[in-house]
């Protein structure tokens, strides 16, 4: 076995079948039980017996041979590969690349998968084996989504490709909050005392899978609906609004526990989630405890990320944030090419930390900056 700082790379393949494969075994299947029924229906009508046992004998023949051309055709496979500097995942139709230096998360899946998602072409981050549980994993290019790759965990390659990139995602990042950093006390834009405004979620409500009627049941699962909407609301702010990402970063940063708790519980609810009154009932109560769960990871996450502030970072990128701020401010009340200079120079700071890795910024929230620079230049 290859050790993690080594430069030989290991690859784990987890190998599935395609459309073909399974409609071969389920002909082949079908065929052998045709034999059996062919073999008593000839016998009850009193049929020669060579002719019963030709007609059985082709029939079993030909399901064998079926199953034997299902067997000779290549199976495909997922496959992922670590060697010292990337991360090489995808089948035969797409490879995707990303360097281990990006990796900001990853995770075995708690859950087996339900479907074997590349046999479908749902999802392009999605390549999932059906019956295997998978990782799940989140780079620095785009913190928000996840990729997800089948592996086999009784496999020594998987075990070893799991271990190096554990090994090279960043630490989890701890701060107690109004700790002294330099020659600041705390950081400027912390509210340690912040209390999410929604209502509890761990308040208890009532169950669909108590309710009384369907009619019950379906306005309880309309609620966990606006629930789940409030939410997605409510964190759209953070990413998308400059002021909040600037005085708020550790509500959107990824590396922070208490943001990969509420993406993992919003994927679930996200993943539950249906067009339609659900018609089981089961599936629609564990959309509702889901959303449950939701609400209550955002609120931990949105209170935490207020009470630090910008405490996650260090004190130089703390200074630009809040020179970040300032000028900010100061573009609110500048027009044309002061506030569009303003504007720049937010831009320039914003991006300059993003590249850095010390903010895990949403595109949209760049392009704002850009976009208001833009106005402020053609309302001269």
């Amino acid at each position: 076995m290859a050790s993690t700082s080594g430069p030989v790379s290991v690859t784990s393949r987890t190998e599935y079948r395609r459309p073909i494969h399974e409609r071969l075994a389920t002909v082949a299947s079908a065929l052998a039980a045709a034999a059996l029924l062919e073999l008593v229906a000839l016998t009850i009508v009193d049929t020669d017996p060579v002719v019963t046992g030709l007609v059985v004998i082709a029939t079993l023949g030909l399901s064998l041979l079926l199953a034997a051309v299902g067997r000779v055709i290549d199976l495909p496979a997922i496959s992922i590969t670590v060697d010292d500097e990337m991360v090489h995942f995808g089948n035969e139709v797409a490879i995707h690349s990303f360097p281990l230096a990006d990796l900001l998360s990853v995770k075995q899946s708690t859950e087996l998968s339900s479907d074997t998602s590349v046999a479908r072409s749902s999802r392009a981050d999605q390549y999932r084996v059906r019956g295997c549980r998978y990782l799940q994993l989140r780079f620095a290019s785009n913190p928000d989504q996840e990729w997800q790759v089948a592996t086999i965990e009784s496999d020594p390659a998987a075990a070893e490709v799991v271990s190096r990139l554990r090994a090279h995602q960043p630490k989890k990042r701890k701060v107690s909050v109004g700790r002294t950093m330099g020659d600041l006390a705390k950081p400027a834009q912390a509210e340690p005392d912040y209390q999410p405004t929604q209502p509890q979620p761990d308040r208890q409500a009532p169950r669909i899978a108590n309710a009384g009627s369907v009619e019950a049941a379906e306005r309880l699962w309309q609620a966990a609906i606006r629930q789940h909407e409030a939410v997605l609301i409510d964190y759209a702010q953070y990413e998308l609004e400059p002021e909040l990402l600037l005085r708020f970063p550790a509500v959107t940063d990824v590396s922070v526990d208490t943001v990969e708790r509420f993406h993992t519980a919003l994927s679930r609810a996200q993943d539950l989630r249906t067009e339609r009154f659900p018609v089981n009932l089961d599936r629609a109560d564990e959309y509702q405890q889901a959303v449950m769960a939701v609400r209550k990871a955002w609120a931990d996450c949105e209170k935490y990320g207020r009470a630090v502030g910008t405490g996650l970072l260090d004190v130089t990128d703390q200074r630009e944030l809040t020179t970040a701020l300032s000028l900010l401010e100061n573009a609110r009340h500048a027009e044309g090419a002061q506030q569009a200079d303003y504007l720049d120079r937010i831009h320039h700071i914003v991006t300059d930390l993003a590249d850095r890795g010390s903010l895990h910024p949403q595109q949209q929230a760049i392009d704002e900056i850009e976009a208001g620079r833009r106005r402020a230049l053609e309302a001269e």
